[in-house]
């Protein structure tokens, strides 16, 4: 029987094109590679954008794609080839696929018959996925009525709709590296570095990474993914298990904001610095309260591989403006809702005065960008008897809730934990690795956690990196590597020693 290979190039961009390791490009090595599959017959099928330029191969291009077109093309390519049995599916922006382990899915995949098969447990662009023939009309019809966006888990996300109606076979690694979240693809600038130093350390096969990566933490650093800014210095409450009172006195008597325009000057530096983002304007103190939000949201969405996150009390917003920006921005933007409990008493004790607007704010947010809405709870002594009946409440709303962990900032707090939830054994911290957060000055720590007692009694930081509008991130977030260089030498800074978020991860 026939394989036939259906290459994924619908939402590549420039990074796909670029050389790599000084050789050819993630997306020259997929063709490469699906051709050595194919023998040179035509069975081979480039799904693409408009901006892909011609391959040499038979190539369907749309300036747009969802998943029930992907699979369309598919089942149309195949039926045009009755000895084909399966499709092996493929990303044109991943330069590690594997012959070996591509080999051990196809005998996998005819041994039982299989319907679906993948592989788990490897960083993203190892494996490919293969799907039966037979089965791409039954797809087809799951993905018209539960269409998903073509994202590197597409396929999964369609099956996952009825994932017991399929016959699914997995191959599993060795070594379960899913915990690294490690993406040597080349659709970033951040994940194409990953992928050139993982290829400069000699990895050439999906065997080599399950070796190399647990030995290799400081390939974990590369850019910032996440990036916290204070935009705002007030809040309209002064929360039970927040540091921020403790650091800047009642926040409800704060007035002090970032400027528009050095906030759009911090975005542009941003955009320089890494291509993609997720910028989190929550970092103390209430967003609603700045005097300029829609020009705040206009400088992040105006980048479009940006995203913006606001964490808001849910308090303080201008009527309207919340709604206007969610209806028009999407999923580009990501509202979270801190409301801690369902019951009046425990809202009044950990949060203060405000439950109504809150919750009400919340319910209009949902009816206007469903599905980019969370009601966020941090799980700690002071709820836990009343977190089920919080959880189950907002789920009946929206289906996205937070339950997120409680933090003591390096043992500044009171101890509130549930559940130990650290891993056995110490990694280098995640927000060290990925994370920059930026104060309404423009000072930088090295992480938003890293607070300790000053000798006035008052909570400050430990360091100040730098300055992001007088030194330039690039500049700021080299020096911050000095830290991550201590942890992957566990030698850890004094609040670092004491902190339990280092496994907890943004984006």
């Amino acid at each position: 029987m026939e394989t036939l290979v259906v290459i994924n190039a619908t939402r590549v961009n420039e990074f796909a094109g670029m050389p790599l390791a000084g050789g050819q490009s993630a997306l020259d090595r997929v063709l490469a590679f699906a051709r050595s599959l194919t023998g040179g017959s035509p069975d081979l099928l480039v799904l693409a954008s408009q901006s892909v330029p011609e391959l040499g191969v038979e190539m369907v291009r749309k300036p747009a794609w969802s998943m029930h077109d992907v699979l369309t093309e598919a089942a149309t390519f195949a039926a045009s080839r009755p000895d084909a049995d399966a499709v092996l599916y493929l990303h044109a922006d991943a330069p590690f696929v594997d012959a070996e382990l591509t080999a051990t899915l196809l005998e996998l995949h005819r041994r039982y018959r299989a319907e679906y098969t993948f592989a788990d447990g490897y960083p993203p662009g190892f494996a490919p996925e293969l799907l039966a023939i037979k089965s791409l009309p039954n797809l087809i019809e799951l993905a018209a009525k539960n269409d998903a966006p073509v994202e590197r888990d597409g396929l999964f996300s369609v099956i996952q709709k009825d994932i017991n109606s399929y016959d699914i076979e997995t191959h599993l690694s060795p070594v379960d590296l899913r915990a690294y979240r490690f993406s040597p693809v080349c659709d970033s600038k951040r994940n194409f570095i990953a992928a050139e130093r993982l290829w400069n350390l000699g990895a050439r096969s999906a065997e080599d990474v399950t070796k190399l990566l647990p030995v290799h933490p400081e390939l974990l650093r590369t850019l910032p993914a996440f990036m916290w800014v204070q935009i705002a210095e007030a809040c309209p409450q002064s929360c039970s298990y927040c540091p921020y009172p403790l650091m800047k006195g009642d926040p409800r008597k704060l007035t002090g904001f970032m400027p528009t325009e050095r906030f759009g000057r911090l975005m542009l530096d941003a955009e320089v610095l890494c291509d993609d983002l997720v910028v989190d304007v929550s970092l103390w103190g209430e967003p609603s309260l700045h005097p300029d939000f829609s020009g705040i949201a206009e400088a992040v969405l105006a980048r479009p591989r940006f995203t913006l996150i606001v964490e808001t009390s849910g308090i303080g917003w201008t009527q309207g403006l919340a709604e206007s920006l969610a209806a028009k921005a999407g999923p580009r933007i990501q509202w979270i809702v801190s409301l801690d409990d369902a019951d009046d008493e425990g809202y009044l004790a950990i949060r203060g005065e405000g439950k109504d607007e809150a919750t009400a704010f919340a319910e209009r947010l949902l009816r206007v960008s469903p599905g980019n809405v969370h009601a966020q709870a941090v799980r700690m002594k002071d709820n836990e008897p009343r977190l089920e009946a919080f959880y189950r409440g907002w789920k009946k709303r929206g289906d996205k809730v937070i339950v997120q962990k409680y933090d003591s900032f390096a043992g500044c707090l009171p101890d509130r934990t549930v559940a130990e939830l650290v891993p056995l054994d110490r990694l280098p911290c995640r927000h060290l690795a990925r994370d920059l957060a930026v104060l309404v000055d423009g000072s930088v720590p090295p992480c938003k956690h890293c607070l300790v007692s000053r000798d006035d009694g008052r909570l400050g930081y430990a360091e100040i990196s730098g300055n992001a509008f007088d030194d330039g991130l690039e500049s700021i977030w080299n020096r911050t590597g000095a830290w991550y260089d201590r942890h992957l030498a566990s030698d850890y800074p004094l609040p670092c020693g004491r902190c339990d978020e280092y496994h907890t991860f943004n984006a």
